[in-house]
């Protein structure tokens, strides 16, 4: 055996070595990087209901089943970012049907990675509600939430919008809620603007139980307050009523009357 012979046998049994003990490369990294959920980015999967901008902050981040790996939370996240709810002839909802909602809703779970329980009392229903907004703000703007893959800042998160029944009461408890997704939100929604209305405003879009939080009682009153986890999630549309009277406008039937806040 030649000495070239004996130096390419030994480089070849230590390259074969090296081969046979070789450890693949996700078998490396830790039982917890290989559970992390990759948020992706958030595409609309019909025509938006509204002429929506890409949001940058979300869309780029974010994807319809949120930031979470939890199988319940990933069915809450894919049910708020519904925007393809048939828009004709919505559901008229009245204050006490958000009430009424609720008391049948007192026994459902908080967990529910299926939805057919609320599906069957109206989740996922075009609906129309003409109230008073007493605030408006971005929520969750530290450490965010599941379905905005808990981002910070007030771009990658929802606007919560208190809307009061009656223009002569303002405890939060008796209020209901609509939210507006950040997922292309158009850049005239914003909070200030909302604000500034000052007239009652007839809001559309898909009803939602939000089961994540808590209606208030008469021995409790959490945070956010609301007399019904059901609301209006997201929003589809907003628009504001020309006349002051709030009864006025819930009887309005000439289209005249109305405003889009485009």
């Amino acid at each position: 055996m030649t000495l070239m012979t004996q130096i390419c046998g030994f480089v070849l049994c230590a390259l074969l070595g090296a081969v046979r003990t070789v450890t693949p490369i996700g078998a490396l990294a830790p039982p917890s990087a290989q559970t992390i959920q990759q948020p992706g980015t958030f595409s609309p999967v019909c025509t938006l209901p509204f002429d929506g901008v890409r949001n940058p902050a979300s869309d780029d981040h974010c994807a319809i089943k949120g930031g979470s790996s939890d199988p319940a939370k990933q069915a809450e996240s894919t049910a708020k970012n519904n925007f393809c709810s048939p828009t004709h002839d919505p559901d008229t909802l009245t204050y006490q049907k958000l009430l009424d909602l609720q008391a049948q809703s007192a026994n459902i779970p908080k967990e529910l990675p299926d939805r057919k329980e609320v599906e069957n009392l109206g989740e996922g229903n075009y609906v129309s509600y003409v109230a008073l907004i007493k605030n408006a703000h971005y929520s969750d703007t530290t450490g965010g939430e599941a379905v905005n893959c808990n981002l910070s800042g007030d771009a990658p998160n929802d606007i919560h919008i208190v809307l009061m029944s009656n223009p002569n009461d303002t405890d939060e408890c008796k209020s209901t809620t609509a939210e507006m997704s950040p997922h292309y939100r158009p850049t005239n929604w914003t909070p200030a603007k909302l604000n500034a209305l000052g007239k009652p405003v007839r809001i559309k879009g898909q009803l939602f139980y939000d089961n994540s939080h808590s209606p208030c009682t008469a021995h409790s009153r959490p945070n956010p307050k609301r007399a019904s986890l059901w609301e209006i999630h997201p929003v589809y549309s907003i628009e504001v009523c020309k006349s002051n009277n709030l009864d006025e406008c819930r009887t309005s039937t000439d289209p005249a009357e109305w405003t889009a806040l485009e």
